[in-house]
């Protein structure tokens, strides 16, 4: 599904780049910055998705590693002290 999704938006990316050097003479000042916005936010969609992929493979070796995390808390003194006490006791 990941490698799929990366194929999708690496082939996307190249198309869009491919358009803008093609057509950049003819193409207004803003399509120009709105092609430039959603070539930036394909590299992050890439990105993301091969953090994802490390972190399956991650997993795929170390199956039995667990990963826990405590929920998020509210700040404040009070609930400092409410989580205190309950870890406490």
């Amino acid at each position: 599904m990941i490698s799929s999704l990366t194929y999708f938006t690496l082939n996307r990316k190249g198309k869009l780049i491919t358009f803008l050097n093609n057509h950049t003479d003819e193409l207004p000042l803003e399509k120009q910055h709105q092609l430039y916005g959603a070539i930036t936010e394909l590299n992050r969609i890439t990105d993301i998705l091969h953090n994802q992929k490390t972190k399956e493979i991650a997993h795929e070796k170390n199956p039995d590693e667990i990963f826990l995390f405590r929920p998020m808390q509210k700040k404040g003194l009070v609930n400092d002290i409410i989580t205190f006490i309950k870890d406490f006791f």
